[in-house]
């Protein structure tokens, strides 16, 4: 790779001289994948209407965003509560963290749910299903319920093209409210994961998950159904369950959480990284209009691009057809957004570390510096430059059209554009042709002049 640095020891080899001009404009990423839909102001929270149902969005992916997005909805479980969630295949590390959900799980004095898997794996059995269970960290939130461990109870599928029952674990029935929460992301089968999959296959037994991945055929053996078949399965054993706590308005309510965005399930063992920003989080009374606002979120953000060729690749958009046709719910929704009107946005913050010892950065609002943002996390090696910089560089170049020129000296963090590398300045510097300004730093500047070897770069 020709860097800043090998070039310049080239030119002292050789006596040679150069300009270094040109502008690569090469557009990149923003930091979010959050499009800017028509967004409504939060109004009193009602029961949503099957034709339009209410969709509240935070960006804010912390115990206080899962809150908010939940008390929107004005959803009082009563009775003893489940939350349904997937514990996750051990060896992943997307599934949602107890750090993030402990104290609305607490809130709701609420049982964590799950069935065992109908793939083997280390979910397979109650016993390693618990122990999975308690491996990451969910026994310590609450009480952790392998719903079929004493085996399945039949539920009724009305209106379905493939299924007359749904079989789901038997402890289902000791709960009176169901708060599904959800890990959206993608999946090798239905394209994609929210609040249908958490309710259907999530919901259902061994028997109950063979008889959804074979299309109503059999309860031992997965069978090769057609991939809309499948679908339609899914849709249908989640209608089984909705009805039985009342339908749309019942004693339901859907929670999908956007981070994390891998193509792969958190029933994979060894998931894909996500290649996409994280996005926030979503909740409704209707698990259609949730999944449905999702996928559209999907689409709409700039770098969702293989989330989208998963999506696509499974038909996953029919499983919201099929849902819709059969009166799961509606795909017709009003995303209300949340955020609206709240104090303004906390700025961008990074840090870079190396040896133990970070900098923090406070970025500015430009395109460059969004773009950084988007790459993170990054691990590369960081290259001393001349007396006063230290520098890396991002795996894609950043689009400058908006970032001021820098200047200042020490704790500026700037980007070279001819060279596209990073910067960071220990000590003054002059002339700033082609060098443009990604933001300063507030904390450990002290520890960029003696940084050396592998650095990390995170969100702050």
């Amino acid at each position: 790779m020709l860097t800043r640095r090998t070039f310049v020891n080239a030119l002292a080899a050789t006596a040679a001289t150069a300009v270094l001009a040109g502008c690569d404009t090469t557009e990149n990423m923003p930091e979010t994948a959050v499009p800017e839909p028509t967004l409504q102001e939060p109004e009193s929270p009602a029961v949503p209407a099957i034709s339009t149902a209410p969709v509240y969005f935070t960006r804010e992916i912390s115990p206080e965003g899962l809150a908010r997005a939940f008390d929107a909805l004005g959803f009082s479980p009563a009775g003893n509560v489940a939350v349904k969630l997937s514990t996750g295949e051990p060896g992943g590390h997307n599934f949602l963290s107890p750090d993030l959900i402990g104290d609305f799980v607490r809130s709701l004095g609420a049982t964590i749910v799950e069935c065992n898997t109908a793939y083997g794996g280390a979910r397979g059995t109650t016993e390693s299903h618990l122990r999975a269970a308690a491996d990451h960290g969910f026994t310590a939130i609450a009480n952790v319920d392998i719903m079929d461990a004493d085996g399945s109870m039949s539920l009724p599928v009305e209106g379905g093209t493939h299924l007359t029952e749904d079989l789901v674990g038997a402890h289902l029935a000791s709960y009176d409210s169901v708060v599904s929460l959800a890990h959206f992301k993608g999946h090798a089968m239905g394209g994609f994961g929210g609040a249908i999959k958490n309710c259907s296959i999530g919901i259902a037994s061994r028997e109950g998950k063979m008889l959804i991945h074979s299309a109503g055929t059999s309860t031992t053996s997965w069978g090769s159904p057609a991939q809309d078949d499948f679908l339609e399965s899914m849709a249908e054993a989640a209608k089984a369950v909705s009805d039985h706590f009342g339908g749309v308005g019942g004693a339901m309510a859907y929670v999908n959480v956007m981070n994390r965005l891998s193509v792969d399930c958190d029933c994979d063992s060894h998931p894909a990284e996500p290649e996409m920003a994280d996005i926030g989080i979503l909740a409704s009374l209707d698990p259609v209009a949730l999944d449905r606002a999702c996928v559209d979120l999907v689409y709409s953000a700039p770098d969702g691009a293989a989330l989208v060729e998963r999506i696509e690749s499974r038909n996953g958009a029919h499983t919201l057809d099929h849902a819709e046709a059969i009166g799961l719910g509606s795909q017709t929704y009003e995303l209300v957004d949340l955020d609206a009107g709240t104090t303004e946005e906390e700025p961008m913050t990074i840090n870079v570390t190396c040896n133990g010892r970070t900098v923090t950065y406070e970025l500015n609002d430009s395109a460059a510096a969004r773009g950084l943002v988007g790459q993170l996390p990054l691990t590369l090696d960081v290259e001393p430059f001349g007396s006063n910089e230290q520098t890396f560089y991002p795996p894609e170049a950043l689009d400058c059209s908006d970032a001021p020129l820098a200047e200042g000296g020490a704790g500026v963090l700037a980007y070279y554009e001819p060279w596209g590398d990073v910067v960071m300045f220990y000590d003054g510097f002059s002339g700033n042709g082609g060098l443009y300004e990604l933001g300063r730093a507030v904390a450990g500047a002290e520890n960029v002049a003696g940084m050396a070897g592998t650095i990390e770069v995170t969100r702050a």
